[in-house]
């Protein structure tokens, strides 16, 4: 009896016409459903019924409190009832899911949306097909018109052109069609006909390249009539016009645009258009999903039309089969981040970068699944917004180690969160595994948000799920974060614990024999981690971190600018030029006996590439006596929105130079960061833009062989003491550490150059005991230690002041697991230069200087120096105050 009924109602029945089906246009769709079900019709059998065409006078009831989704969900789940004359009727049937096979060489390609748009001439299929095109913006969408494939016209047809019939079947080359259409759904590009309605040939002008794209829209007025065509199609819409209206049209549009008489254009309406029109394309109206009545005038259903079609176009096929699958929306920005972090070539900075963001992408849509509680509060314009809470009882496990990699991204999300770990370890051949945990102690009573970029074979995630849920965690509190998952692994991972949510980016292909993730993205831990990179490279880093900071060595900074040098230069009256610099640096690279007290030299750009007087390059020569050759930043720029703080230029091809410096000789380089202490500085926004850039300059230098040296200095300008300079080293380091974390820098591979901890250069000196106290203890509270060595700069200190600091901080007796030296400029060179004067006959005496200095700081660093070692001039004090490097 009800499917009786409803057979009365439908599109189909001869008796009907789609307009009203004899209801009152005043009752509302949804009433109209309500009626259905009181007289014993329930929706899911009203797929067939033919909606109200007034799409504008829909009313959902407050009662249904629907999302963004809420039409769509309620075609879903009613089995497409009609909307506006969208018959739905087969749109899911025909999608059904094709078992999954192992082969990594099956289904590579994800086919295209397929949308056949059909129609009587003028009825508005083209406005309708533009309108989908522009609200699908951000997806590859292409063109295809029936009009492309008209056959070319014989000779004999050419003599009577206006007595062809355009609207016929047989006018169209659907052969052609049929085979360009099948190449675009697999995947290939193909050459689309440009058919030229003057000549009526398809061979006037070039054909249109076409390529494969996520959405074909297929438009003519007989797209639906060939069987073979409607079965390439995923959607099919007929755009339903009144006759009146479509005749008006062609005939504004072909007098107007085409310049044809008006009786030819009503004589061939009447001879072929209306006969094609009722005998070939309205029949083929009974094969649409979606009815369209005004055409391109219909708004809304366009927009319901492109929701639906969005949501074909996230919803993978297993999405269909597990309902708690979630596929994340796909758009360029996301498929872009894809197609970098999977190319082989892509370098382990940008790997880690965009692997980042697309794993933060995948927290957020996980934690979106969460439950909520309602919540209003009071904005600062007194209105009150109703909003949600968080859920507060939630914790991170990461699989390790790869799930690692999503910790950070996590806790950028929810602030404070708990996170444990969960090893697993396969054991020999037998496939055997062992499980080592740490979990919070109340995860029981936590939603639990599970960490592993790749979903593979299932069986370390079933291994882990099956752990959490021992611990006591109901399985629907679970939700499992991938980046890519294979679909044997959602199988597995599904079908054992349908309860739980799976949140991914993108569904790959299969496993091939290896059982790796195809086309998949390699071994992501030890890409994102750097354990897949050179062995030689990391060792290498490794070990030159470690010699530069050997006890008993410290560094040279000859790296000052040729505007920083010639100051120097100016306060000995000696010109600046380069002759003058070559020889200053000569003097200090050849000082007999000294280079054995030294590990590296920072250089400027222009002394990596110059020689001694005998033409021996300054590199060679720091080689020859095991002295490390390095480099310096390009200097600092103001920080736009602060009171006169800085931050350090030079990223513009920074990778570039590293690769050059190395090739040069260099095996580190220096970038400093300079901050200042004041009533409200260092600002947050100095510290951290500082912070960011200390960490991006180190990870570009280690992916380039070279080990970074940070240094973040606070001046010593002002009249702050030495507790305010503890406060702010404390935070600017953690900062700092904060961001080389974050960007997996290999702290074995740094070293750290920070400024002492002294009282500003207005306020009462302290003794070097005091200074040794606060800094040691600043950096104990900061600096992980792995980090091979701490090497100072001395801030404008007299040479002998930085020197006895430097002695005081290695005689303090508590645990300090670096190497504490010096990285100084102006504490070993001032009374050199002096010395000097720019004088050939001064440069024996200028070189017992030198190495009397690096001999005592040496001496230093080991907690050995005994102080006055070099008079008068050692113990002038170097400060400058606005002292511009």
């Amino acid at each position: 009896m009800t499917s009786t009924l409803v057979r009365g109602l439908a599109l189909r029945h001869p008796l009907f016409k789609p307009i009203g089906i004899g209801l009152d246009h005043s009752l509302t769709l949804w009433n109209f459903f309500k009626q259905l079900a009181f007289v014993g019709i329930p929706l899911s059998l009203s797929r067939n019924l033919v909606g109200v065409h007034q799409v504008s006078h829909w009313q959902i009831p407050p009662s249904m409190n629907m999302g963004s989704n809420s039409v769509v969900d309620m075609i879903e789940a009613s089995s497409g009832v009609h909307f506006s004359g969208f018959h739905m009727d087969g749109l899911e049937q025909r999608q059904k899911v094709e078992q999954l096979t192992t082969s990594a060489h099956e289904n590579m390609h994800k086919q295209p949306f397929v949308i056949g748009v059909a129609g009587g001439a003028a009825s508005g299929k083209t406005t309708v097909c533009d309108m989908i095109i522009q609200q699908l913006h951000d997806q590859r969408v292409v063109l295809v018109n029936q009009d492309s494939f008209y056959h070319n016209l014989t000779e004999e047809e050419l003599n009577c052109v206006h007595e062809y019939n355009f609207d016929h079947p047989d006018a169209f080359d659907t052969e052609k069609l049929l085979s360009s259409m099948d190449k675009l759904k697999h995947g290939q590009a193909v050459d689309i006909p440009n058919y030229d309605f003057r000549s009526y040939k398809n061979s006037v002008f070039p054909a249109r390249r076409v390529n494969p794209s996520d959405v074909i829209i297929l438009e003519g007025i007989l797209a639906f009539h060939d069987p073979r065509v409607r079965e390439l199609m995923n959607m099919k819409i007929f755009v339903d016009t009144d006759a009146d209206v479509r005749l008006a049209r062609r005939i504004r549009r072909d007098t107007v645009e085409k310049g044809r008489d008006i009786g030819q254009v009503l004589d061939q309406y009447s001879n072929f258009v209306k006969p094609a029109f009722d005998d070939f394309i309205l029949p083929t109206k009974k094969y649409a999903d979606i009815i369209i009545p005004r055409g391109g005038d219909n708004h809304i259903a366009v927009d319901l039309i492109v929701q639906h079609i969005r949501t074909k176009l996230g919803q993978h096929d297993l999405c269909k089969i597990y309902p708690n699958l979630y596929v994340i929306h796909s758009t360029f920005q996301i498929r872009g981040m894809h197609t970098l972090i999977r190319d082989s070539q892509t370098t382990k900075h940008d790997f880690i970068f965009y692997s980042d963001r697309l794993i933060r992408l995948v927290v957020e849509h996980g934690l979106g699944h969460l439950p909520f509680t309602e919540k209003q509060v009071i904005t600062p314009t007194g209105s009150v917004y109703i909003g949600v809470d968080f859920c507060k009882r939630l914790c991170g496990v990461s699989i390790i180690r790869s799930g690692e990699s999503m910790e950070n991204a996590l806790r950028a999300c929810c602030k404070g969160i708990k996170i444990g770990k969960i090893l697993i370890h396969r054991e020999g051949d037998n496939g055997q595994q062992l499980i080592y945990e740490k979990l919070p102690n109340d995860i029981s009573e936590r939603h639990v948000l599970l960490l592993d970029p790749i979903l593979g074979t299932g069986k370390s995630a079933a291994q882990a799920i099956s752990l959490i849920l021992e611990k006591g965690v109901p399985e629907s509190n679970i939700i499992f974060l991938n980046l890519i998952s294979a679909p044997q692994g959602v199988h597995m991972v599904c079908k054992r614990f349908p309860r739980i949510k799976i949140v991914t980016s993108e569904i790959e292909s299969g496993l091939n024999e290896d059982f790796r993730v195809v086309p998949g993205m390699g071994e992501f831990g030890d890409r994102y981690f750097g354990t897949d990179d050179d062995d030689q490279v990391v060792e290498e880093l490794i070990k030159n971190a470690k010699y530069i900071a050997t006890p008993g060595k410290g560094i040279l900074a000859a790296d000052e600018s040729t505007g920083t040098i010639g100051k120097r230069l100016s306060s000995i009256n000696v010109e600046n030029i380069e002759s003058n610099r070559q020889a200053l640096r000569e003097l200090l690279f050849t000082s007999p006996n000294a280079l054995p007290y030294l590990s590296g030299v920072i250089l400027f750009e222009e002394t990596l590439y110059q020689k001694s007087s005998d033409g021996k390059p300054f590199v060679e020569i720091l080689q020859e006596n095991n002295v490390i050759p390095g480099m310096v930043d390009k200097g600092t720029v103001e920080l736009a929105g602060t009171n006169g703080e800085t931050t350090t230029q030079g990223f513009d091809s920074l990778g570039a130079r590293c690769a050059q410096y190395y090739k040069a000789g260099a095996r580190f380089a220096k970038w400093r960061a300079v901050l200042k202490i004041g009533h409200t500085e260092p600002s947050e926004l100095s510290i951290q833009q500082n912070a960011q850039g200390l960490a991006r300059y180190a990870i570009i230098c280690q992916e380039n062989g070279l080990v970074p040296i940070v240094e973040p200095e606070i001046l010593t300008d002002g009249d702050h003491d030495i507790k305010k300079c503890a406060a702010a080293t404390e935070k600017v380091l953690a900062a700092v550490y904060k961001g080389l974390n974050e960007q997996h820098v290999l702290l074995e591979g740094t070293l750290l150059k920070p400024n002492m901890v002294t009282p500003g250069s207005d306020s009462p000196k302290v003794t070097p005991e005091v200074t040794a106290q606060y800094t040691v203890t600043a950096l104990r509270r900061t600096v992980p230690a792995a980090v091979p060595g701490i090497v100072f700069l001395s801030g404008g200190q007299s040479e002998e002041q930085a020197t006895l600091n430097l002695d005081a901080m290695n005689r303090l007796d508590v645990l300090k697991p670096w190497t504490l030296s010096f990285s100084f400029g102006r504490a070993l060179q001032a009374s050199t230069l002096k010395t000097w004067g720019g004088k050939k006959e001064n440069v024996a005496k200028a070189q017992e200087t030198f190495l009397t200095r690096c001999k005592a700081n040496s001496d230093a660093t080991l907690g050995k120096y005994s102080g006055g070692s070099a008079g008068g001039l050692a113990s002038e004090s170097l400060f400058v105050k606005g002292y511009k490097y």
